[in-house]
Order: structure tokens, then sequence, then C-alpha cells
């Protein structure tokens, strides 16, 4: 269980930041997304710094017994295959996900939502 708190605590701070980044600036959002398109080498590095979080937490962690345990084995999961389709499939996965339009309201309930993700699996890991 100690695994599962320090894990819920850094992927809900983590969270929290990404929450509070996408409603502070996000019009940064389609920066970003034009800057992985414009500077392959990012999306790579991206790629593999995603695979690489996603296979430690699940080298560490793959358990699904209860809410924040199948939580945190579903990021794992989720960032493993993040990197691999940043990695395979860099320019086709980036030209997807760059058509969401962060500026508007979307970019809005989409940082509201993991912001509460965020503070509820940090409240959770304090439990």
């Amino acid at each position: 269980m100690a695994v599962t708190n320090i894990l819920a605590a850094l992927i809900g701070l983590y969270f929290i930041c990404g929450g509070v980044a996408i409603l502070s600036d996000r019009k940064a959002m389609a920066g970003m997304m034009q800057a992985l398109i414009e500077q392959p080498i990012l999306g790579y590095f991206g790629g593999v710094m995603a695979f690489a979080i996603g296979g430690t937490i699940l080298a560490v962690h793959s358990l699904w017994d209860g809410w924040l345990t199948g939580f945190i084995t579903l990021v794992g999961w989720i960032s493993l295959a993040e990197g691999a389709l940043l990695i395979a499939f860099r320019q086709p996965f980036i030209r997807l996900v760059s058509k969401l339009n962060f500026e508007g309201r979307l970019g809005t309930g989409f940082g509201v939502v993991t912001f509460g993700i965020g503070l509820s699996l940090l409240t959770a890991s304090l439990v």
C-alpha cells in the first residue's frame, strides 16, 4: 500500500500542476502541439519519457483491487501506450491530438477535470 500512496501523491501533484497549467495558459497547449510537429526530436523524447514512466509504474505497481490502485495502474498503461504511439507513430498521433481545441471550453473542462483528479489522488494518498 505504501507504493500506491507514493505513486498517488506524485501522480496527483502532476495532475494538479497540469490542470493549473492548462487553466492558466490554454494558448500554450496549441503552441506545444505545433512545436511537437515541427521538432521531431521533442516528440521522440516525450515518447521515450512517457514510455519509461508508464513502464516503471507498471513494473512496481500492477494492481486492480481498488479504485486507487486501479487508477494508478491505468495511468501506467495509458502512459506506456502514449509513449509507444509517440515513438512509433509520432506525426499521426500528434496531429490527431492537436485537433483538440484547448483554447475554448474543452480546455477549461479538461483543466478542471485534471485538477480535480489530481486533488482526489493527493487526498487519497494522505489517508
